[in-house]
């Protein structure tokens, strides 16, 4: 025979009214009180992904209902490792590497524009000396000098003059004989790039009783779906910005690649690059601009941590003005226009902690979004396995960035308060 009591006796509130009168703090011990809380779970998040979304919205147009039209900076690939070509005008610049007379005939060692220096020179250019003020014409090339004769020293009217170590040396132009026969051919090789795209998968499951239940905030699974959404194209954003190219093979030996960022882009290819160090000043924000722009667009990006743009904010205090254009696509922009070219400055919020002193000059003619055929963002429902008693859905891109022309573009890090 069972024994008495036949349940578990609850606990007992007994003893004063004044210490066991029935309170709030029993009904919450008793998970009883309905939380008065508005329909909607509010989400903590950055401003999302600003580059993302530039690259694939530019060029759209807005018609009052939906975007229309294809985005200049988005294309597919057809394979998984996509290639583009680029090629530069040919050097006008370079050093003297070494001393050379004040007078007569000269070799003169040049360094500063590639391997090779002494070839961006053809017989018959005219080179000034920027120290000495001397122009003098080219009467043979070789691989790391040019050779000057006695008759091609001072071609002008400034006397010649002796060479040091590190003159710099500007090729001004080319002069010709009459009747003479065409120039020697001088002419740049284009060089095929690549990078590759990256798989990027965001999973979301629920529960079927999960997916039943009436919770606050609204269903979970749309819940998840918008949260992971976001988070999804962050990955995206990150990878952009602080990914490296690496095209390997996994545990299962398949394919295993990720795509190479703007960060790694810009250290690898010469780009400029200013380590402030330091707080951010005026001359040294000039100098960063000027470097910045000299080559490339007149408008460009830049992208930067809380402790740049504040700095920004203080030496261009009255000179940014806020746009919300067709070229901003939801992405708050401050357009600044200086003497070097416009700026248009984007806060990007992922840039915080080791970065929050870091700026990306971005010329938006240079990248590209890349994404394989078919494979552009989806939202893949239904992916469970077939006896799974709920629902999994999965966020899934495979693209790639395209990475063009890293001297239009510039990096500036180490900003401190």
């Amino acid at each position: 025979m069972a024994s008495f009591p036949f349940y578990t006796e609850p606990t007992h509130d007994a003893g004063t009214v004044a210490a066991n009168i029935r309170n709030t703090s029993i009904s919450s011990a008793e998970n009883r009180i309905v939380v008065d809380a508005v329909d909607k779970i509010f989400l903590l998040e950055p401003t999302k992904h600003p580059l993302v979304t530039l690259l694939t919205s530019v060029g759209k147009v807005f018609d009052g209902t939906a975007w229309k039209g294809s985005a200049m900076q988005k294309a597919v690939t057809n394979a998984p490792t996509f290639y583009w070509f680029e090629d530069f005008y040919g050097g006008r610049y370079c050093k003297s590497n070494g001393t050379y007379g004040a007078s007569g005939a000269v070799t003169i060692n040049v360094t500063g524009a590639g391997s090779s220096s002494g070839l961006i020179f053809t017989v018959g250019d005219i080179v000034k000396n920027a120290r000495t003020g001397e122009n003098m014409r080219v009467n043979a090339v070789a691989s790391t000098s040019i050779d000057i004769a006695a008759a091609g020293r001072a071609f002008g009217t400034t006397a010649a003059a002796a060479g040091a170590d590190g003159d710099g040396l500007f090729i001004v132009g080319n002069v010709n004989e009459e009747n003479a026969s065409s120039r020697n051919i001088n002419s740049t090789r284009s060089s095929r790039e690549s990078n590759v795209t990256q798989i990027f998968r965001t999973t979301i499951g629920v529960s079927r009783t999960e997916q039943n239940t009436t919770l606050y905030g609204g269903a979970d699974l749309p819940y998840q779906r918008a949260k992971k959404g976001t988070e999804h194209a962050l990955d995206i954003e990150r990878a952009f910005w602080f990914g490296q190219l690496k095209d390997t093979t996994g545990t299962n030996s398949l394919p295993l690649r990720s795509t190479g960022g703007v960060l790694e882009w810009i250290e690898s290819n010469n780009a400029y690059v200013q380590n402030q160090d330091g707080a951010l000043t005026a001359p040294d924000l000039n100098l960063f601009l000027m470097e910045g722009f000299n080559y490339g667009s007149t408008e460009k990006f830049l992208f930067c941590g809380g402790l740049v743009l504040n700095a920004i904010n203080e030496i261009a205090r009255g000179q940014l003005q806020t746009v919300m254009s067709d070229k901003s696509y939801g992405v708050s922009l401050s357009r600044w226009v200086t003497a070097f070219g416009t700026v248009n400055l984007v806060h990007n919020k992922m840039f915080v902690q080791d970065y929050a002193g870091w700026a990306f000059l971005i010329d938006l003619d240079c990248l590209r979004y890349r994404f394989l055929a078919n494979s552009d963002t989806k939202l893949k429902l239904n992916i469970q396995a077939n006896d799974a008693d709920g629902e999994v859905d999965e966020f899934l891109t495979e693209c790639g960035l395209e990475r063009k022309h890293a001297a239009k573009c510039a990096l500036m890090k180490g900003v401190t308060n």
